[in-house]
């Protein structure tokens, strides 16, 4: 009899083992993000997202806002930091220069930081009518 029970509850706990799911199917896949390495081209445009449609009325109404710089790319540690291919191309203001350069509240705070109109990548509309500047210190200046 006693052979039997055991038999029975090895029988039973073998059984669960091989039917109940694994942690491992719940947990789901771990997310790594991949290193950059030396070899691997960094794509800048990659940090700033999508960004909307910015228009010429867009940047003539732009008038004491607040402004923030937010530099793109200009680690010198990041390898290729001066292969910014298509960056200035597929940013929003690529035709907009003059508009910007036009613009005293944008202006001021290019200048202040050290950088001109040449040096904008894109524009974003930021909460309470701020205004995110995307910018790249090119070797224009």
């Amino acid at each position: 009899m006693l052979k039997t029970a055991t038999f029975a509850v090895i029988t039973g706990i073998l059984t669960l083992t091989t039917v109940l799911p694994s942690a491992a199917q719940f947990a789901g896949a771990q997310q790594r993000r991949p290193s950059p390495t030396a070899t691997s081209p960094i794509d800048c445009a990659e940090v700033m997202g999508h960004m909307r449609s910015v228009r010429q009325a867009d940047i003539g109404a732009i008038n004491g806002n607040r402004v923030s710089l937010d530099p793109v790319c200009e680690d010198l540690t990041v390898g290729g930091k001066n292969a910014y291919g298509s960056l200035f191309v597929n940013g929003n203001v690529n035709h907009l220069r003059v508009p910007i350069a036009h613009n005293t509240t944008l202006m001021a705070a290019l200048t202040a930081k050290g950088y001109d109109q040449n040096d904008v990548v894109s524009l974003r509309f930021g909460g309470g009518g701020s205004i995110i500047l995307y910018v790249h210190q090119r070797d224009m200046n």
